[in-house]
């Protein structure tokens, strides 16, 4: 008897192999799970994969690791996934919960390829957002994978913790250290102190890097990254370049006893410039404040008389030599201004100690008192004179701190702290792609 048509044509068709659709390289990396369907919408540019678990898969505690037990229930999960050019693409699967013997509880099944900071997002994508944030802000990261802030914010933050986890302070041998403000008063918390608003910056003077960032500009700050470099390395370190805070010069002289410390020339610059500028107002103080003398020593000119003579315009060479006729003092402490910008010039401590010696007596016979007193407790400094043997300063940490504030204005400023420091290594240090190899 011959069959129907149509019973040939089904008794065929179940005989045929079951035809194979292609899957792009990058759908066939998710371990413990096998393909099921693919769809797309054209339309909205977006493609959803969809998976099933492979049989016998083994079922690990996302906390502790440990083999889970019986099933206890399942609920679906999507995660964004990496995009196809302007197609976003998400994978769906059901995520099992199971009894942890460990734990005593119910827990959810680890899934390798899920991040860890976040269950909405891959693995992948959790590494090319953190690739992005190396370039741009956290909130253009958002807008350009189509994601929500905060997920953007905990998944660069976990795998730079990441990063750090396997961070090793590079032997360095001349360091600068500054400190950088990072809240305003109104984020200051209980029991904090103004020293709590700043960040200490720890830059290799030879590479320009940051190598470390410490909350705060107390001692302790400092004192954490000498502790983590080890003892041996703080041996080596022969130069440390920083500013007149106490707390930093006791540091490097309790843990690193090979090095000098050298007083930043800007910092000195900047100390000299706010005692010239009360003697001026002293000296405004004692003329006619009314008077044309009093206008052209006033406040809003405050800057004029500390800018070097060489960087002044025109005009304000001829109002600094119009004081000068008028007043006495003020000639006698523009000459001591000039004279002592000169003396970063010299080549050797003998010829800076003269010029020195010359800048105190002038300041002593013109009656210029806080330039007087500055000038006497700098001379009885031996730190001073270390600037003419290493000739460092935190220049570099100057220019760095330029980019933090970019980094910060960036961002529209950081609440956690934690992760400003983590920032500030990533972008002027070594806490990136392009140095660390760590998987995410």
């Amino acid at each position: 008897m011959i069959p129907h048509n149509n019973s040939l044509k089904d008794s065929t068709m179940d005989k045929a192999p079951r035809a194979s659709i292609y899957v792009p390289q990058v759908f066939r990396q998710f371990q413990g799970f096998t393909l099921r369907d693919i769809k797309e919408w054209s339309k909205e540019q977006k493609i959803e994969i969809i998976l099933e678990k492979v049989p016998g898969k083994e079922h690990f505690c996302c906390r502790c690791g440990c083999q889970l037990g019986r099933q206890d229930g399942r609920y679906w999960v999507t995660a964004h996934h990496m995009r196809i050019m302007s197609w976003t693409v998400t994978v769906s699967f059901w995520r099992e919960k199971r009894h942890c013997p460990s734990c005593k509880k119910i827990r959810t099944e680890a899934i390798d390829f899920i991040s860890e900071a976040t269950p909405h997002v891959t693995k992948d994508l959790a590494y090319w957002i953190n690739r992005l944030t190396e370039i741009t802000s956290v909130l253009q990261v958002s807008f350009l994978e189509n994601l929500d802030k905060k997920t953007c914010y905990q998944v660069d933050k976990h795998i730079l913790l990441r990063f750090l986890q396997g961070y090793k302070i590079p032997k360095v041998t001349q360091i600068s250290v500054d400190e950088v403000y990072a809240r305003g008063p109104k984020q200051k918390k209980e029991g904090e102190t103004r020293d709590d608003l700043f960040l200490t910056i720890i830059v290799d003077i030879k590479t320009h890097k940051v190598i470390w960032v410490s909350q705060s500009r107390r001692r302790e700050a400092l004192d954490q990254f000498f502790l983590l470099l080890g003892a041996e390395a703080c041996s080596q370190i022969e130069v440390v370049a920083t500013d007149q805070h106490e707390g930093y010069g006791a540091s490097v002289r309790e843990h690193c006893p090979n090095a000098t410390l050298v007083w930043d020339r800007f910092h000195l610059v900047q100390k000299f410039n706010e005692a010239l500028n009360e003697d001026r107002k002293a000296e405004l103080l004692k003329i006619d404040p009314e008077g044309k003398m009093g206008d052209l020593m006033n406040g809003k000119y405050r800057y004029l008389y500390l800018t070097k003579a060489k960087n002044r315009s025109g005009k304000d060479k001829l109002h600094i030599e119009e004081v000068m006729k008028l007043n006495e003092k003020m000639a006698k402490m523009e000459i001591i201004k000039e004279h002592f910008h000169r003396v970063f010039d010299c080549v050797e401590t003998i010829h800076a100690e003269v010029m020195m010696a010359e800048i105190y007596q002038w300041t002593l016979e013109c009656g210029a008192t806080n330039l007087f007193k500055w000038i006497k407790n700098i001379r009885e400094t031996k730190t001073f004179w270390n600037y003419f043997k290493y000739k460092v300063t935190t220049g570099i940490s100057e220019g760095i701190n330029r980019a933090i504030k970019g980094v910060k204005w960036q961002a529209y400023g950081y609440k956690d702290m934690q992760y400003f420091a983590l920032k500030i290594m990533q972008k002027v240090g070594y806490l990136n792609n392009r140095f660390i190899g760590v998987s995410v």
